[in-house]
């Protein structure tokens, strides 16, 4: 989780100013993923986590691929503020569960078929506010404490340049290779969840 904050400074710091994109984008999912970290971190203590990181990965191995058939379903192309919070909700009880606030709305966001750089916006704001939130719950909690700080530095280190290069090639890439990558990387996420629990 710490690895994807600090790419989100990096993107943040580099962000530029566009008309079509505003607040009013991502507020309603962003008000309502906090309400649901709480949730999230309460329920960290009853779901055992083996099973919620296999039924999380199905969802992704089977998803991404059914993505790429491009559905097309008017319904949620069409909804309202109050479709996107509870999206939000169920994305902040995710991040407060494990960190994988993204997942949910991310899926939402290509459903709903709005332009890559509305999904970035509204994805970089939200998971970036999430997991900030997740953070200070997890430290309030006691669930981080100083030996987890050498391995922060590491991530620095580790996602600082990818996180660099992937802020400037974002505007040279196609709607249809950003779908492309974004599915790549969340089948992949998948497939690491799923490979995980199956060794252990």
């Amino acid at each position: 989780m710490f690895a994807s904050i600090w790419s989100h400074v990096i993107s943040l710091s580099n962000e530029q100013k566009h008309v079509h994109l505003y607040k009013a984008l991502y507020l309603p999912y962003l008000i309502a993923g906090l309400i649901g970290v709480p949730l999230g971190t309460w329920l960290l203590n009853i779901i055992e986590a083996h099973t919620f990181r296999i039924l999380l990965g199905m969802f992704l191995v089977i998803w991404c691929p059914l993505m790429l058939l491009n559905p097309q379903i008017r319904l949620i192309q069409h909804s309202g503020k109050t479709a996107d919070a509870s999206i939000g909700l169920v994305g902040g009880i995710l991040g407060g569960l494990g960190g994988f606030c993204g997942s949910v709305p991310s899926a939402w966001l290509m459903l709903k078929q709005l332009p890559k750089d509305q999904q970035r916006y509204i994805l970089r704001h939200f998971n970036f506010a999430i997991q900030m939130f997740t953070l200070a719950a997890y430290l309030y909690q006691g669930n981080l404490n100083q030996s987890h700080l050498p391995y922060m530095a590491v991530l620095i280190l580790a996602v600082s340049i990818p996180a660099i290069l992937g802020t400037r090639l974002f505007h040279h890439i196609s709607e249809l290779h950003f779908k492309q990558i974004v599915l790549g990387l969340l089948f992949s996420s998948g497939c690491f969840l799923l490979l995980k629990e199956l060794i252990h």
